[in-house]
């Protein structure tokens, strides 16, 4: 028997356990697209961000009924500095998407947005120009913005606050890489992604009430039972999706509170 033939009875299963895995629970009815909740997906530099695969065919699975719908902002594929480094690029597109939502608001229909490393800090510029209150959630995942970037226009917009997913061992892309190339809010230094935002000192009372919306969720050991090792693409596997994102891409029942996950 030839090696290839061999190992298929192996590959063959590793599908099928991660097809099972990401598969439960089983996606609810759909609701009419009218009434269908919208999540924008935006994924990082270069146009190659694995986010941007596997939201779309993993959250459905894992019980989010909503459209997925892929924003594409980038260059093009390979772009990398450049799609970081040009500012005014980026704030053009988070004016874009940001038209995207108003036309999916005007439908009645709820936004959630969900963005990974430069993404993230595209949705965030994205948030801070939309209505108080207009969107149901923001959830970045190691975000490529400085962790002094102020938060509180997204906050403001968002009514189930925004969700940061950080990691301690992403330091090469988001200690050493935005030091020497700069976050998306062109501070060069490690970024929010790392450890974590920083509450501003001397918040007003409103200032205070939008970060008490503000939900960080650290990386820890168990998340390599998920395939989420804490490097920069681990919160985008399939598994981490499922288990630790999906919760999160649903009505916020009560602003700041867990959904759920650990």
């Amino acid at each position: 028997m030839s090696p290839t033939r061999r190992l298929l009875p192996a590959v063959s299963l590793c599908l099928g356990l991660l097809v099972g895995c990401v598969s439960a629970p089983q996606p609810r009815a759909a609701a009419p697209q009218a009434e269908r909740a919208v999540v924008f997906v935006v994924g990082g530099i270069g146009g190659l961000d694995p986010l941007q695969l596997w939201a779309p065919l993993t959250l459905p699975r894992a019980g989010v009924p909503h459209e997925i719908r892929v924003f594409t902002w980038t260059h093009g594929k390979f772009h990398f500095l450049r799609d970081l480094q040009d500012a005014q690029h980026i704030q053009a597109e988070a004016e874009r998407l940001a038209e995207e939502v108003r036309a999916a608001l005007d439908q009645g229909r709820p936004v959630y947005l969900l963005g990974h490393s430069a993404g993230a800090g595209l949705i965030l510029a994205t948030a801070g120009r939309l209505p108080p209150g207009s969107l149901e959630r923001v959830v970045v995942l190691s975000a490529a913005v400085s962790p002094d970037y102020d938060l509180r226009p997204a906050l403001r917009a968002a009514r189930g606050g925004v969700v940061s997913f950080n990691s301690t061992c992403d330091c090469f892309t988001l200690g050493w890489g935005t030091s020497q190339f700069g976050t998306v809010d062109r501070v060069y230094g490690p970024a929010a992604g790392l450890e974590g935002f920083r509450v501003p000192e001397g918040l007003d009372a409103e200032g205070q009430a939008l970060y008490a919306r503000l939900v960080q969720r650290p990386w820890h050991w168990g998340m390599l039972l998920e395939g989420c090792g804490g490097l920069h693409h681990g919160p985008t596997m399939p598994l981490f999706l499922a288990r630790h994102v999906a919760p999160w891409l649903c009505p916020p029942a009560e602003v700041g509170a867990s959904p759920g996950v650990r």
